[in-house]
């Protein structure tokens, strides 16, 4: 069994390097800090980290006890989840790669962005409904997080694990992006999180691909 505390510092770790990529989330987030104000961000932060944590109690909740009730069922999802780490890794270094210095100047977009965009209508006087849709309706949130949290849902892993997992990818993304909307407000936060972005890309991709080799090896 992986001692729990390496295995925490690794999801968070990997969690934390993925929040920080631009995507739907972040597309949230920056607009409504930079057209409208910081408390209609932060209502957007709330929406977002309750989207997780619903994601989170479907997967570390009804998944895990499914997985932990057909072993091969936990070995299949290790697997699938090591391919798909591995693809997301590839995908990311295309395009850092691939990346102009115009696109740098924004957050990307992201598979569920165009989805959000629709939705987005009014979404001044809505910050904390756009957030929450953003969260829930991004195609890659169950995937990933299946990915990351496939180790934990093993019968030997304690439940209290799981639980500080879920807790601590909440506190996660409430912070950094409490502190993206906080900054973006000001200007100073986007101004340096745009000059090193690429490289964020870069660093993102090599982790989940060798996170994803981990998930294969060990299944």
């Amino acid at each position: 069994m992986t001692p729990p505390g390496p295995l925490l510092a690794s999801i968070y770790g990997l969690y934390l390097l993925a929040v920080i990529t631009p995507g739907p989330n972040t597309f949230i987030v920056t607009r409504l800090a930079l057209s409208t104000t910081r408390r209609h961000a932060a209502w957007a932060v709330l929406g977002i980290a309750l989207g997780n944590a619903a994601w989170l109690c479907v997967i570390l909740g009804g998944v895990a006890v499914l997985l932990q009730q057909h072993p091969e069922g936990m070995r299949a999802m290790r697997y699938v989840g090591g391919l798909y780490l591995l693809y997301l890794g590839v995908r990311g270094l295309c395009a850092a790669r691939t990346a102009s210095r115009a696109s740098e100047a924004a957050p990307a977009a992201a598979p569920g962005t165009a989805l959000v965009e629709r939705a987005m209508s009014g979404e001044e006087d809505r910050p904390f409904r756009s957030g929450l849709f953003a969260s829930l309706s991004n195609p890659n949130t169950m995937p990933f997080y299946l990915s990351i949290l496939a180790p934990t849902v093993a019968p030997d892993i304690p439940l209290w694990v799981r639980v500080a997992a879920a807790v601590g990818i909440v506190m996660i993304a409430m912070a950094w992006y409490g502190t993206l909307a906080w900054g973006l407000s000001t200007g100073h936060v986007r101004q340096a999180y745009s000059r090193r972005e690429p490289v964020i890309r870069r660093v993102l991709a090599l982790v989940l691909m060798a996170y994803g080799l981990r998930l294969l090896i060990s299944g």
